[in-house]
Order: structure tokens, then C-alpha cells, then sequence
């Protein structure tokens, strides 16, 4: 789930109830958590070399939109994408309403990068993908994510979010939770998950994309993505002094 008109779920939901600095290098850079000799975690920089099926995740803090993830049962990171290969052979990050939009884009890597720095005062947040799509798999996301680009974003899907209609929780999921690879609309991070799926870095009886929200992907919490993604990464636009 992103937070594009998520204040409407929780309308929705009520009624229901009756109530930059310098850019260096084309990528940037990671902040990671890196394991000394004697198994002790210290932080280090590293250059961002994306590939395809790196999740990116996004979020400004803007204390509204907490307060309404939370009332739908989830937190920040407030929106993501997946970094995909176009036909041109550029990188890309596919996106379903990508700032309050109402579309699904693909934006170019470094370009959108720079631009969530430049305008918003929040945190980018990687998990890069361990697993070198093959030349086949490579294309396929391809098809599919050129295919997603232009459709809507999921309004209905998203309000019903913060009702008691949604397809998520601890039962309904077992029931109603799935990964469908067509949709005229998507919700974020469900077509993350679909896109993932697509070339099998998720499983779809294990993570279904439409009860996936960021919060769920960026950690190993909730599902243990050490497989497929390395560990969360903290992106910066220039390596610290």
C-alpha cells in the first residue's frame, strides 16, 4: 500500500464505522551494516551498483500520513518500487503512483533518486537483489513492466484499506490472499510483488502481493526475504566526509 489517498480510506473507513547536497557518481551510495572479523556490526559506505530487482523504498515522515498508515495497521516506508531493465537497456524504477500520483511510471534510476532527495526531507531505503536476473528472466520483466506503464493506480483497492472489506489479516489472508500478474490497476507495493514474482525472486505461496505493504518487504519480519535481497541499505547522494 502507498499513501496516494489514503486519507480517503480512512473517510472511508469512518463511515463505514458511522463515525541536496552534491550527487556523486551516477548512483549514489549505501549505507550498510558490515560484520568485522570478530562478528561485530560496524557501519560502512559502499557504492550503489542497482541491478534489476532491487527494491527501493521511499518515505518523507510526514506526520499525517504516519498517523493514517497507522490506522490501516501498518508504518513507514510510505511508498515503493523495483528497480527493472527497459527495452532501451536503461534502469528504471517501476512505481505505482510515485508522489500522490495517480499512475504507474517508470522513472529513470538516477534521475528519480535524485529527485525524492531533492524535493522531500525523508529517507530512501534499498534492499538490493542477490540473485543475477538470467537473460531470459531479464526480459520478462521487461515485458512486464512496460506493460504495467500507464495504468492506474488501485483507488478501490487502496480504500478499502483501512475497512474491514480488505483482503488482509490473519485469517482473510489465508482465504483471499494471492498474486495476480494482470491488473488494469495496481497499489504499489503489490505490483512490486507481482513484478518480483514474475521472475521468481517471490513466491507466491508465500507472499501474496495483494496483502503486501512496504513495511512487510523492507525487513525480514514479517517475511524472510534474505534469500532473494540482501538487508535493508540506507541510500545517500554522496559518500560522508
Amino acid at each position: 500500500m502507498c499513501r496516494c489517498l489514503l486519507s480517503a480510506a480512512l473517510f472511508t473507513s469512518l463511515a463505514l464505522a458511522g463515525s541536496a547536497p552534491g550527487f556523486d557518481g551516477d548512483s549514489g551510495f549505501l549505507k550498510i551494516d558490515k560484520k568485522t572479523k570478530d562478528k561485530k556490526t560496524q557501519p560502512d559506505v559502499i557504492t550503489y551498483k542497482p541491478r534489476e530487482g532491487d527494491l527501493v523504498f521511499y518515505d518523507d515522515r510526514h506526520p499525517g500520513w504516519l498517523v493514517l498508515f497507522a490506522y490501516a495497521g501498518t508504518g513507514p516506508p510510505l511508498h515503493m518500487g523495483m528497480v527493472v531493465k527497459k527495452s532501451d537497456g536503461k534502469l528504471a524504477v517501476l512505481e505505482a503512483g510515485p508522489d500522490d500520483t495517480v499512475w504507474v511510471k517508470l522513472l529513470a534510476l538516477d534521475e528519480r533518486l535524485r529527485q525524492f532527495h531533492d524535493d522531500f526531507s525523508g529517507t530512501i531505503t534499498i534492499r538490493r537483489c542477490k540473485k543475477e536476473l538470467t537473460a531470459d528472466q531479464s526480459r520478462a520483466l521487461t515485458k512486464f513492466a512496460e506493460a504495467q506503464e500507464g495504468k492506474r493506480y488501485a483507488v478501490g483497492r487502496l480504500l478499502l484499506q483501512g475497512t474491514s472489506f480488505r483482503s488482509r489479516g490473519p485469517v482473510r489472508e489465508l482465504v483471499l490472499g494471492r498474486t495476480v500478474l494482470d491488473r488494469d490497476s495496481w497499489i504499489c507495493s503489490e505490483l512490486a510483488v507481482a513484478a518480483g514474482t514474475v521472475v521468481k525472486l517471490f513466491d507466491p505461496k508465500v507472499v501474496h502481493a495483494n496483502v503486501a505493504y512496504p513495511l512487510d518487504l523492507v525487513n525480514n519480519e514479517r517475511h524472510d526475504l534474505s534469500d532473494s535481497w540482501h538487508d535493508p541499505a540506507i541510500w545517500l547522494p554522496a559518500r560522508p566526509k
